[in-house]
Protein backbone atom coordinates (compact mmCIF):
# COMPACT_ATOMS: atom_id res chain seq x y z
CA UNK A 1 0.00 0.00 0.00
CA UNK A 2 2.59 2.50 -1.16
CA UNK A 3 1.62 6.18 -0.86
CA UNK A 4 1.57 8.15 -4.10
CA UNK A 5 4.11 10.94 -4.42
CA UNK A 6 3.27 14.59 -3.85
CA UNK A 7 3.43 15.35 -7.56
CA UNK A 8 1.29 12.47 -8.76
CA UNK A 9 -1.28 12.61 -5.98
CA UNK A 10 -1.57 16.30 -5.30
CA UNK A 11 -0.20 18.89 -7.69
CA UNK A 12 -1.26 17.12 -10.86
CA UNK A 13 -4.96 17.15 -9.87
CA UNK A 14 -5.09 20.29 -7.70
CA UNK A 15 -8.16 22.35 -8.47
CA UNK A 16 -10.37 19.48 -9.63
CA UNK A 17 -13.62 19.60 -7.65
CA UNK A 18 -14.03 16.49 -5.52
CA UNK A 19 -16.89 17.56 -3.23
CA UNK A 20 -19.55 20.21 -3.63
CA UNK A 21 -22.75 21.20 -1.86
CA UNK A 22 -25.59 23.20 -3.39
CA UNK A 23 -28.27 24.87 -1.23
CA UNK A 24 -28.04 22.10 1.35
CA UNK A 25 -30.66 22.01 4.10
CA UNK A 26 -31.02 19.60 7.02
CA UNK A 27 -34.21 19.96 9.05
CA UNK A 28 -35.01 18.04 12.22
CA UNK A 29 -38.39 17.66 13.90
CA UNK A 30 -38.04 17.67 17.68
CA UNK A 31 -40.54 17.19 20.47
CA UNK A 32 -43.30 14.69 21.15
CA UNK A 33 -45.74 13.33 18.57
CA UNK A 34 -48.10 12.32 21.38
CA UNK A 35 -48.45 15.78 22.90
CA UNK A 36 -48.37 17.53 19.55
CA UNK A 37 -45.57 19.75 20.86
CA UNK A 38 -43.34 19.63 17.79
CA UNK A 39 -40.74 22.12 16.63
CA UNK A 40 -38.56 22.44 13.56
CA UNK A 41 -34.81 22.96 13.71
CA UNK A 42 -32.94 24.13 10.62
CA UNK A 43 -29.57 22.66 11.61
CA UNK A 44 -28.10 23.39 8.17
CA UNK A 45 -29.77 26.16 6.22
CA UNK A 46 -28.80 26.71 2.59
CA UNK A 47 -25.08 25.84 2.51
CA UNK A 48 -23.01 26.08 -0.69
CA UNK A 49 -19.46 24.71 -0.74
CA UNK A 50 -16.89 23.61 -3.30
CA UNK A 51 -13.78 21.62 -2.40
CA UNK A 52 -10.92 21.04 -4.81
CA UNK A 53 -8.48 18.13 -4.77
CA UNK A 54 -5.60 18.88 -2.44
CA UNK A 55 -7.45 21.84 -0.90
CA UNK A 56 -8.53 22.51 2.68
CA UNK A 57 -11.66 24.43 3.55
CA UNK A 58 -12.10 25.36 7.19
CA UNK A 59 -15.58 25.49 8.74
CA UNK A 60 -15.69 27.53 11.95
CA UNK A 61 -18.36 28.65 14.40
CA UNK A 62 -19.59 28.29 17.95
CA UNK A 63 -21.24 25.16 19.32
CA UNK A 64 -24.72 24.78 17.85
CA UNK A 65 -23.86 26.46 14.56
CA UNK A 66 -24.49 23.27 12.57
CA UNK A 67 -20.86 22.31 11.85
CA UNK A 68 -21.11 18.68 12.96
CA UNK A 69 -24.43 18.17 11.16
CA UNK A 70 -22.78 19.49 7.99
CA UNK A 71 -19.88 17.09 8.57
CA UNK A 72 -22.28 14.14 8.71
CA UNK A 73 -23.95 15.25 5.48
CA UNK A 74 -20.68 15.76 3.61
CA UNK A 75 -19.39 12.37 4.77
CA UNK A 76 -22.54 10.65 3.49
CA UNK A 77 -23.57 9.54 6.98
CA UNK A 78 -26.84 11.51 6.87
CA UNK A 79 -29.11 12.59 4.04
CA UNK A 80 -30.02 16.14 3.16
CA UNK A 81 -33.59 17.37 3.59
CA UNK A 82 -33.18 19.35 0.38
CA UNK A 83 -30.34 20.46 -1.84
CA UNK A 84 -27.55 18.44 -3.42
CA UNK A 85 -24.16 17.06 -2.40
CA UNK A 86 -21.90 15.65 -5.11
CA UNK A 87 -18.86 13.49 -4.43
CA UNK A 88 -16.52 13.06 -7.40
CA UNK A 89 -19.34 14.28 -9.62
CA UNK A 90 -21.91 11.77 -8.30
CA UNK A 91 -24.97 12.99 -6.33
CA UNK A 92 -25.16 11.39 -2.89
CA UNK A 93 -28.82 12.26 -2.33
CA UNK A 94 -30.05 10.00 -5.18
CA UNK A 95 -27.96 6.94 -4.28
CA UNK A 96 -29.33 3.70 -2.92
CA UNK A 97 -27.92 2.37 0.35
CA UNK A 98 -25.60 0.03 -1.54
CA UNK A 99 -24.35 2.80 -3.81
CA UNK A 100 -23.90 5.13 -0.86
CA UNK A 101 -21.88 2.52 1.02
CA UNK A 102 -19.52 2.25 -1.94
CA UNK A 103 -19.29 6.04 -2.34
CA UNK A 104 -18.38 6.53 1.31
CA UNK A 105 -15.06 4.84 0.59
CA UNK A 106 -14.01 8.09 -1.07
CA UNK A 107 -14.88 10.37 1.85
CA UNK A 108 -13.99 9.45 5.42
CA UNK A 109 -14.70 11.11 8.76
CA UNK A 110 -12.09 11.82 11.42
CA UNK A 111 -13.96 12.13 14.69
CA UNK A 112 -13.62 14.78 17.37
CA UNK A 113 -12.93 12.68 20.44
CA UNK A 114 -10.18 10.04 20.14
CA UNK A 115 -11.22 8.62 23.52
CA UNK A 116 -14.73 7.58 22.43
CA UNK A 117 -14.32 7.04 18.67
CA UNK A 118 -12.23 3.88 19.10
CA UNK A 119 -13.65 0.58 20.37
CA UNK A 120 -11.86 0.02 23.71
CA UNK A 121 -12.07 -3.78 23.27
CA UNK A 122 -10.31 -3.87 19.91
CA UNK A 123 -6.56 -3.72 19.33
CA UNK A 124 -5.54 -0.75 17.22
CA UNK A 125 -4.39 -3.04 14.41
CA UNK A 126 -7.88 -4.53 14.23
CA UNK A 127 -9.42 -1.03 14.32
CA UNK A 128 -7.35 0.08 11.34
CA UNK A 129 -7.97 -3.20 9.50
CA UNK A 130 -11.75 -3.20 9.96
CA UNK A 131 -12.53 -0.95 6.94
CA UNK A 132 -10.43 -3.28 4.76
CA UNK A 133 -12.48 -6.26 5.94
CA UNK A 134 -15.74 -4.42 5.24
CA UNK A 135 -14.52 -3.48 1.74
CA UNK A 136 -12.49 -6.57 0.77
CA UNK A 137 -11.80 -5.41 -2.79
CA UNK A 138 -9.51 -2.58 -1.62
CA UNK A 139 -6.70 -4.81 -0.34
CA UNK A 140 -6.47 -8.61 -0.73
CA UNK A 141 -6.77 -10.57 2.52
CA UNK A 142 -3.14 -11.69 2.33
CA UNK A 143 -1.95 -8.09 2.13
CA UNK A 144 -4.01 -6.51 4.89
CA UNK A 145 -1.57 -7.11 7.71
CA UNK A 146 1.12 -5.33 5.75
CA UNK A 147 -1.32 -2.55 4.80
CA UNK A 148 -2.15 -1.98 8.49
CA UNK A 149 1.55 -1.78 9.34
CA UNK A 150 2.10 0.77 6.56
CA UNK A 151 -0.87 2.86 7.70
CA UNK A 152 0.34 2.94 11.31
CA UNK A 153 3.81 3.90 10.18
CA UNK A 154 2.35 6.57 7.88
CA UNK A 155 0.74 8.35 10.85
CA UNK A 156 3.82 8.07 13.06
CA UNK A 157 2.95 4.98 15.11
CA UNK A 158 5.03 1.86 15.67
CA UNK A 159 3.56 -1.07 13.69
CA UNK A 160 4.84 -3.41 16.42
CA UNK A 161 2.21 -1.90 18.73
CA UNK A 162 -0.70 -3.06 16.56
CA UNK A 163 -1.76 -5.55 19.22
CA UNK A 164 -2.19 -2.92 21.94
CA UNK A 165 -5.56 -1.58 23.10
CA UNK A 166 -6.57 2.10 22.81
CA UNK A 167 -6.24 2.79 26.54
CA UNK A 168 -2.51 2.11 26.24
CA UNK A 169 -2.06 5.19 24.06
CA UNK A 170 -2.20 8.93 24.66
CA UNK A 171 -4.92 11.14 23.20
CA UNK A 172 -2.71 12.28 20.34
CA UNK A 173 -1.71 8.71 19.53
CA UNK A 174 -5.36 7.62 19.53
CA UNK A 175 -6.19 10.39 17.09
CA UNK A 176 -3.38 9.10 14.87
CA UNK A 177 -5.09 5.70 14.99
CA UNK A 178 -8.34 7.36 13.92
CA UNK A 179 -6.57 9.04 11.02
CA UNK A 180 -4.96 5.76 9.97
CA UNK A 181 -8.39 4.10 10.01
CA UNK A 182 -9.78 6.92 7.87
CA UNK A 183 -6.95 6.48 5.34
CA UNK A 184 -7.38 2.70 5.04
CA UNK A 185 -9.80 2.90 2.09
CA UNK A 186 -7.63 5.43 0.23
CA UNK A 187 -10.22 8.25 0.25
CA UNK A 188 -9.97 11.47 -1.74
CA UNK A 189 -11.61 13.54 1.03
CA UNK A 190 -11.27 13.62 4.81
CA UNK A 191 -13.95 15.40 6.82
CA UNK A 192 -12.22 16.30 10.08
CA UNK A 193 -14.84 17.15 12.71
CA UNK A 194 -12.93 19.15 15.36
CA UNK A 195 -10.08 16.59 15.30
CA UNK A 196 -7.84 18.47 17.75
CA UNK A 197 -10.30 20.12 20.15
CA UNK A 198 -9.91 17.34 22.76
CA UNK A 199 -6.09 17.49 22.68
CA UNK A 200 -3.47 19.58 24.45
CA UNK A 201 -2.15 22.58 22.51
CA UNK A 202 1.26 21.01 21.84
CA UNK A 203 -0.38 17.81 20.59
CA UNK A 204 -2.77 19.84 18.42
CA UNK A 205 0.21 21.22 16.51
CA UNK A 206 1.58 17.71 15.96
CA UNK A 207 -1.72 16.44 14.54
CA UNK A 208 -2.10 19.47 12.26
CA UNK A 209 1.46 18.97 11.00
CA UNK A 210 0.63 15.31 10.35
CA UNK A 211 -2.49 16.22 8.39
CA UNK A 212 -0.54 18.72 6.31
CA UNK A 213 2.12 16.13 5.51
CA UNK A 214 -0.45 13.51 4.54
CA UNK A 215 -2.20 16.02 2.31
CA UNK A 216 1.04 16.78 0.49
CA UNK A 217 1.90 13.08 0.08
CA UNK A 218 -1.54 11.76 -0.84
CA UNK A 219 -3.27 14.71 -2.50
CA UNK A 220 -6.09 14.64 0.04
CA UNK A 221 -8.80 17.29 0.28
CA UNK A 222 -9.90 18.30 3.77
CA UNK A 223 -13.04 19.74 5.26
CA UNK A 224 -11.59 20.89 8.57
CA UNK A 225 -14.20 21.80 11.17
CA UNK A 226 -13.35 23.73 14.34
CA UNK A 227 -14.74 26.29 16.75
CA UNK A 228 -11.34 27.98 17.05
CA UNK A 229 -10.19 30.25 14.22
CA UNK A 230 -6.62 30.06 15.53
CA UNK A 231 -6.52 26.32 14.75
CA UNK A 232 -8.01 26.69 11.28
CA UNK A 233 -5.57 29.50 10.50
CA UNK A 234 -2.70 27.03 10.21
CA UNK A 235 -4.27 24.59 7.79
CA UNK A 236 -7.12 26.11 5.72
CA UNK A 237 -6.85 27.53 2.21
CA UNK A 238 -10.40 28.88 2.41
CA UNK A 239 -12.65 29.54 5.39
CA UNK A 240 -16.45 29.46 5.85
CA UNK A 241 -17.86 30.94 9.06
CA UNK A 242 -21.15 29.42 10.27
CA UNK A 243 -23.76 30.83 12.64
CA UNK A 244 -27.04 29.05 13.46
CA UNK A 245 -26.93 26.83 10.38
CA UNK A 246 -25.91 29.49 7.87
CA UNK A 247 -22.60 30.54 6.35
CA UNK A 248 -22.19 34.22 7.22
CA UNK A 249 -18.78 34.77 5.62
CA UNK A 250 -16.70 32.83 3.14
CA UNK A 251 -13.41 33.59 1.45
CA UNK A 252 -9.75 32.76 1.17
CA UNK A 253 -7.56 32.38 4.25
CA UNK A 254 -6.09 35.87 3.76
CA UNK A 255 -9.44 37.53 3.08
CA UNK A 256 -11.19 36.21 6.17
CA UNK A 257 -8.29 36.64 8.60
CA UNK A 258 -6.90 39.94 7.33
CA UNK A 259 -10.09 41.63 6.09
CA UNK A 260 -13.15 40.21 7.94
CA UNK A 261 -16.42 41.69 6.67
CA UNK A 262 -18.96 40.14 9.07
CA UNK A 263 -19.16 41.31 12.72
CA UNK A 264 -19.37 37.71 13.92
CA UNK A 265 -16.11 36.83 12.17
CA UNK A 266 -14.52 39.92 13.68
CA UNK A 267 -15.60 38.77 17.15
CA UNK A 268 -14.25 35.25 16.60
CA UNK A 269 -10.91 36.67 15.49
CA UNK A 270 -10.86 38.91 18.56
CA UNK A 271 -11.17 35.81 20.75
CA UNK A 272 -7.79 34.51 19.53
CA UNK A 273 -5.22 35.09 22.33
CA UNK A 274 -2.95 38.07 21.60
CA UNK A 275 0.66 38.41 22.81
CA UNK A 276 0.73 42.20 23.37
CA UNK A 277 -1.33 44.36 25.72
CA UNK A 278 -2.72 46.72 23.08
CA UNK A 279 -4.10 43.86 21.01
CA UNK A 280 -5.60 42.23 24.09
CA UNK A 281 -7.35 45.49 25.02
CA UNK A 282 -8.79 45.84 21.51
CA UNK A 283 -9.99 42.24 21.60
CA UNK A 284 -11.83 42.71 24.91
CA UNK A 285 -13.93 45.47 23.34
CA UNK A 286 -15.28 42.95 20.80
CA UNK A 287 -16.29 40.17 23.18
CA UNK A 288 -19.80 38.97 22.28
CA UNK A 289 -22.45 39.29 24.95
CA UNK A 290 -24.82 36.46 25.72
CA UNK A 291 -25.24 33.04 24.20
CA UNK A 292 -26.30 32.17 20.63
CA UNK A 293 -30.11 32.12 20.26
CA UNK A 294 -31.89 28.80 20.32
CA UNK A 295 -32.07 27.02 16.99
CA UNK A 296 -35.69 26.23 17.92
CA UNK A 297 -36.59 29.91 17.79
CA UNK A 298 -33.95 31.92 15.90
CA UNK A 299 -34.32 35.69 15.52
CA UNK A 300 -36.03 37.03 12.43
CA UNK A 301 -33.96 38.45 9.61
CA UNK A 302 -30.27 38.19 10.41
CA UNK A 303 -29.82 35.52 13.08
CA UNK A 304 -26.81 37.36 14.51
CA UNK A 305 -28.60 40.68 15.04
CA UNK A 306 -29.40 40.07 18.74
CA UNK A 307 -25.66 40.01 19.51
CA UNK A 308 -24.47 42.48 16.89
CA UNK A 309 -23.28 45.98 17.80
CA UNK A 310 -24.26 47.25 14.33
CA UNK A 311 -27.81 45.91 14.08
CA UNK A 312 -30.48 48.20 12.65
CA UNK A 313 -34.15 47.80 11.73
CA UNK A 314 -33.44 46.21 8.36
CA UNK A 315 -31.50 43.44 10.11
CA UNK A 316 -34.72 42.26 11.83
CA UNK A 317 -36.80 42.55 8.67
CA UNK A 318 -34.56 40.93 6.05
CA UNK A 319 -32.16 38.01 6.03
CA UNK A 320 -28.97 39.19 4.29
CA UNK A 321 -27.71 37.20 1.31
CA UNK A 322 -24.19 35.78 1.21
CA UNK A 323 -22.78 38.19 -1.37
CA UNK A 324 -19.64 40.28 -1.93
CA UNK A 325 -19.97 43.65 -0.24
CA UNK A 326 -18.36 45.24 -3.27
CA UNK A 327 -16.76 44.09 -6.54
CA UNK A 328 -13.69 41.99 -5.86
CA UNK A 329 -14.50 41.42 -2.18
CA UNK A 330 -15.25 38.06 -0.62
CA UNK A 331 -18.78 37.09 0.43
CA UNK A 332 -20.42 38.10 3.70
CA UNK A 333 -24.07 37.84 4.77
CA UNK A 334 -24.41 41.26 6.37
CA UNK A 335 -26.47 44.38 5.60
CA UNK A 336 -23.66 46.55 6.99
CA UNK A 337 -20.38 44.74 6.24
CA UNK A 338 -17.23 45.92 7.96
CA UNK A 339 -14.78 48.00 6.00
CA UNK A 340 -11.23 46.55 6.22
CA UNK A 341 -8.99 48.45 8.61
CA UNK A 342 -6.46 49.18 5.85
CA UNK A 343 -9.14 51.09 3.96
CA UNK A 344 -10.46 53.12 6.87
CA UNK A 345 -7.54 53.44 9.26
CA UNK A 346 -9.67 52.06 12.12
CA UNK A 347 -10.66 48.48 12.83
CA UNK A 348 -14.30 47.60 13.00
CA UNK A 349 -15.65 50.53 11.03
CA UNK A 350 -18.84 49.80 9.10
CA UNK A 351 -20.18 50.90 5.80
CA UNK A 352 -23.82 50.39 4.72
CA UNK A 353 -24.26 48.27 1.64
CA UNK A 354 -25.64 50.12 -1.37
Amino acid sequence: MTAPTTETAGARHRGETVLCARDVHRIFQVGSWLSGDRATVHAVNGIDLDLGRGETIGIVGESGSGKSTLAQLLAGLDRVTSGEIELLGEPLHTMSRRQLRHARRHVQLVHQDPFTSLDPRMAIGAIVREPLDVHPDVVPRTGRRRAVAELLEMVGLNPDHAGRLPHQFSGGQRQRVGIARALALRPEVLVCDEPVSALDVSVQAQIINLLERLQAELGLAYVFIAHDLAVVQHIADRVAVMYLGRVVEQGSHAEVYDRPRHPYTKALLAAIPKPDRASRHASRSLVLRGEPPSALDPPSGCHFRTRCWQAQEVCAAQSPALLPAEPGAHAAACHFPLVPAAATGSAGAAQPRD
